[in-house]
């Protein structure tokens, strides 16, 4: 009975692994072409990843340990490490897939557009960025929209607060204009009340003068008849 190699039942493993991340990648493409939540499929397809890293990691370095140990030869070592590069092309394949679609995804809702047939295209401002430096960028104008927001409503606050202010000024002036109102309608009922006055007793002055007049009319017509009866 041939022994197995550990090694390479690993290695198998890992391109089992391999594929069957590329399959939940399609399941997730599938999940975002629909509208559906992929997060948590996003999310195991992360771990599935660094899984991969991991193992590829540690087959990496026990062929490095065979070969520093003699236990392979120069042949078997260079077959082994063609496998690995193989499997690292692979993972490179994973990491392209799994990005390029959650990279879409991320324009996609940057860009305000929710359609599940709309597949946004990069423009020079995305290009070359991860995804990290995508959401990065998108945090940063959601950043920026709300510093935009608070001033907005600073200036809207500040406005309500001088509206306010020229109500009370106007308030008070109201007061000042309803004040004056009341006290030049007290003038002048006062004066009202001085000119009735001064044309009563500009009436009785009036009076006082006709009876002396008459009194004085009265005298000299008592004169005249005395001094007819005397001398006539």
């Amino acid at each position: 009975m041939v022994k197995k190699d550990l090694w390479i039942e690993e290695l198998k493993a890992l391109e089992e692994s391999g594929d069957a991340i590329m399959s939940l990648i399609s399941e997730r493409n599938q999940l975002l072409r629909s509208g559906g939540d992929a997060m948590k499929m996003s999310a195991r397809i992360r771990q599935s990843q660094n899984n991969f890293t991991y193992d590829l990691a540690a087959l990496e370095r026990d062929l490095e340990n065979s070969h520093n140990s003699k236990k392979l030869s120069p042949k078997e070592y260079e077959r082994r490490k063609n496998l690995l590069n193989e499997a690292n092309i692979r993972k490179q394949e994973i990491q392209k897939a799994f990005e390029n679609k959650e990279k879409r995804s991320l324009l996609s809702s940057s860009s305000g557009i929710s359609n599940p047939g709309y597949e946004p295209e990069e423009t020079e401002d995305t290009v070359g960025y991860s995804n990290q430096e995508l959401v990065q960028q998108q945090q940063d104008i959601i950043r920026n929209q709300d510093q935009g927001l608070q001033k907005i409503a600073q200036i809207v606050r500040r406005q309500k607060e001088i509206g306010i202010a020229i109500g009370d000024e106007i308030d008070g002036q109201n007061e000042i204009i309803d004040d004056l109102n009341e006290r030049t309608e007290a003038t002048s009922s006062r004066i009202n009340r001085q000119t009735r006055g001064i044309k009563h007793v500009s009436r009785k002055e009036g009076s006082v003068c006709g009876y002396w007049t008459a009194i004085i009319l009265l005298f000299v017509a008592i004169i005249a008849v005395v001094i007819w009866k005397i001398f006539g």
